[in-house]
């Protein structure tokens, strides 16, 4: 162990364009690291050393120490490690890497050697394509087979002339296939590269320029806005998609003729992240709904949702380096949270 403490990656290590650790073989600890390790983590060499993989690891992934050892010590035995691992970064953003662990050696003392690539753009394709197919295989057909059927109640309709009640109803599926339409559009202009610029962003600003579009679009439901704190992220317009859908979401699933909506801005002071929340008094949010927006859920013909609201919003979120909770508020209603990294670069 005392000869591994002075165990140091080469200088040229720095010139790569990956990623490196050099690890303790059976402790896991970390010896050293190099420079663009340091840039994707946020943290330095030092700070590093004295910390755990927990530590640095997104609350939302169960990755702790003692698999992260486990792997080291099975790199070290000659069986290379390569999986995929979500890291929160000192700046609170989430960022998808890809570990490859293996044994090596240095100076004549056995090590492991970590290469860490960020793979977060690899991971929006995929959830992206994810988004299409379930779009294209489900709700669309699912609408089309739907409108099929009320042409075909039209045709019966035309000839006892009780049109109005089947022609209302091809006019809504019509409405919402044109909605999947344009949130397919929202998530195509937020996945192009350079399509949009992102940039430092008031989210107070932001969050009254929504709630304003919104009111005149729904004037009978009551909407407050509560500004708690003055939080600035580095967005672009996917947090206005994914805010307005997060309240559209609230207004129209209410069964109430003025539906209760309240939207705030905050800090989480242990975090250090801006949280966006918007409450309601609606039903839960079915299970369903936010099961199938989870990487380990395949959606199917029997268990898929309904919309595609919140994938547009998790989208959304996901590409900020965020992060989208969903919770019962009591004693009833809904709760959902954007968990954002903040920026303390001027503002526009």
């Amino acid at each position: 162990m005392a000869d591994l403490q002075n165990v140091v990656l080469p200088n040229s290590f720095d010139d790569l364009k990956i990623g490196v650790t050099l690890h303790e073989p059976e402790t896991g600890e970390i010896l050293d690291v190099n420079k663009p390790l340091e840039q994707l983590y946020g943290y330095t060499r030092a700070e590093l050393r004295e910390m755990e993989v927990g530590d640095y690891t997104a609350s939302t992934k169960r990755f702790t120490q003692e698999k992260a050892v486990r792997r080291i010590q099975a790199a070290a035995d000659g069986d290379e490690q390569v999986f995929e691992w979500q890291i929160e970064r000192a700046t609170g953003e989430l960022v998808w890497v890809r570990a490859c662990l293996n044994r090596t050696t240095i100076d004549e003392a056995t090590c492991v050697i970590a290469e860490i690539r960020d793979i977060t753009e690899y991971k929006a394709r995929e959830r992206r394509l994810r988004l299409l197919n379930r779009v294209i295989r489900h709700n669309l057909r699912n609408e089309t087979n739907i409108l099929i059927g009320y042409a075909d109640r039209l045709r019966s309709a035309i000839e006892e002339e009780t049109l109005e009640e089947e022609v209302e109803t091809i006019v809504e599926i019509a409405m919402e296939i044109g909605t999947l339409s344009d949130s397919i559009q929202q998530v195509e202009e937020i996945a192009e590269p350079g399509a949009t610029e992102r940039s430092p962003t008031n989210v107070t600003r932001l969050i009254t320029e929504v709630a304003t579009e919104i009111q005149s679009e729904y004037p009978a439901a009551e909407l407050t806005v509560d500004i708690e704190s003055d939080v600035l992220v580095n967005a672009d317009k996917g947090l206005h998609y994914a805010t307005k859908h997060a309240l559209e979401n609230a207004i129209v699933h209410s069964d109430d003729e003025a539906p209760i909506v309240e939207i705030s801005v905050t800090e989480n002071t242990d975090t250090g992240r801006g949280v966006i929340q918007i409450s309601d008094t609606n039903s839960i949010i079915p299970a369903v709904e936010v099961d199938v927006l989870k990487e380990d859920v395949t959606a199917s013909t029997t268990f898929h949702g309904s919309g595609v609201g919140l994938w547009v919003m998790q989208w959304c979120v996901d590409s900020l380096g965020g992060e989208l909770i969903f919770e019962e508020d009591s004693p009833d209603g809904n709760i959902v949270r954007f968990l954002l990294p903040q920026t303390d670069r001027c503002v526009r």
